[in-house]
């Protein structure tokens, strides 16, 4: 991949708003409205993730309006197959939900199942609108104008935890870890997607507030998106038509530069995550530890049986199914009691996305993850989709040692990577939204 000229070359189709018109003057489609729209509800509703009654948040209302709307935009969207292996999949949790009931006397936990039968139909469904459907476009265009309102609602929730006086600012979310992430998301999504001129502003004001909460995992992005940043300053200067525009360009990035600086250096006592990234105190060391403890677990039980190993022990079952399994946890008690507490209570995730999925997921499933994950990052390689993969690659590595697969804001992610991945005809810059002639 070159990094002379712009990674995302415009097309002629492309008008100032990205809403394409035809010559008669054309609006989007009706499916590309609501596909927009869908985009919009998805991408907002991941940032209010407050819970309204047990594991059940108000992300997740928002995640099934969306899932409606794309289906009322595109009627029979699902093929066959399509349909065949959904039902495959809830066929194999009911086999590994009848094996770890036998086995250990678990009762499956429906809402787990239930959250991830709706993954699976949305990824599903945004594959066939992005590949057959042809409105990838639309999925962009909603997140050009979900961005500047999340934007908005971000700071005010920044707002809120720093005049609460908590150290654990979490900002709506319920784990620090799920804000810096979907935090990081919209930097990278930012950089890729707006087309304001100051988008690298915008992008930069999403990552400083990741650094906020007190979550290392922005570190891990930290190379790649310092990467992905000077990527799009070029981008930026490279469509410059007149001079002014190209010392606009610089001056974006000087002031993108000094800000961070001037913010370390008046209010760095803000920034715990860094403190917590260089020095190792005892509370870092236990969680650490504690987090290892849980990958153990996992593999021990992964192994307690052959329906194990090919049914896995449902979505949601690690912690209650180990318990219940005789596998010594008691360390884990001594390292975090916190944490056994939850172990105990069966809430504790693994900390793992990947463990999580190769443990309570079929087999099959989990190959299909690891094979559908591995083709989608070859796919944005191939398509010179910088930014994205350069988000990918270190989402990947933080999934090993973080659970966020449970989560909107990852479903939110994979969305994106998909109609990045898939989408027919590949996504421009501007890419155009489908229109009909004369739809009012």
């Amino acid at each position: 991949m070159s990094v002379a000229g712009p990674v995302h070359a415009p097309e002629s189709t492309d008008t100032e708003d990205g809403l394409a018109a035809d010559a008669s003057g054309g609006a989007p489609t009706r499916a590309a409205r609501l596909t927009t729209a869908a985009t919009v509800v998805l991408v907002l509703g991941m940032l209010v993730s407050f819970k309204l009654t047990g594991r059940f948040a108000v992300s997740n209302v928002a995640q099934v309006v969306a899932l409606v709307l794309l289906f009322m935009a595109h009627p029979r969207l699902l093929h066959p197959k399509d349909v065949g292996l959904l039902l495959l999949g809830l066929g194999s949790v009911a086999a590994a939900a009848y094996s770890v009931s036998a086995q250990y006397g678990y009762v499956i936990r429906l809402e787990h199942t239930l959250f991830f039968a709706l993954v699976a139909l949305h990824l599903v469904a945004m594959y066939r609108v992005c590949r057959d459907r042809g409105n990838g476009p639309a999925v962009a265009e909603g997140l050009r104008r979900a961005i500047p309102v999340a934007l908005v609602l971000i700071l005010v929730l920044l707002a809120l935890d720093l005049a609460s006086g908590t150290a654990r600012r979490r900002l709506g979310f319920d784990d620090k870890s799920h804000a810096s992430v979907a935090l990081c998301f919209l930097a990278f999504a930012t950089l890729r997607f707006s087309r304001s001129p100051l988008r690298i502003i915008t992008s930069l004001v999403f990552f400083v507030v990741s650094l906020l909460t007190i979550s290392r995992l922005p570190y891990l992005f930290a190379p790649t998106y310092l990467l992905a940043f000077v990527l799009e300053y070029r981008n930026i200067r490279a469509r410059a038509a007149h001079a002014w525009q190209v010392y606009g360009a610089h001056l974006l990035l000087l002031a993108a530069v000094a800000a961070p600086v001037v913010i370390a250096v008046r209010a760095g006592d803000y920034f715990d995550s860094f403190r917590r990234l260089v020095e190792s105190d005892d509370v870092t060391g236990r969680s650490t530890d504690a987090h290892l403890l849980l990958l153990q677990y996992a593999a021990e039980l992964k192994i307690d049986s052959v329906a194990n190993l090919l049914l896995g022990v449902t979505p949601g079952g690690f912690s209650e199914v180990t318990y219940r399994s005789g596998i010594d946890v008691s360390e884990l008690a001594v390292t975090d009691p916190a944490a056994f507490e939850k172990f105990v209570l069966g809430d504790a995730p693994m900390h793992s996305a990947v463990g999580s999925v190769a443990l309570e997921f079929p087999l099959w499933v989990a190959l299909l993850f690891l094979t559908v994950s591995v083709v989608t990052f070859v796919r944005l390689v191939q398509r010179r989709e910088a930014v994205l993969w350069l988000y990918a690659a270190p989402l990947a590595v933080a999934c090993l040692f973080y659970s966020s697969h449970n989560e909107v804001h990852h479903l939110v992610s994979w969305t994106v990577l998909i109609a990045a991945a898939f989408s027919r005809p590949p996504l421009s810059r501007g890419s155009a939204i489908p229109v009909r002639r004369g739809e009012p």
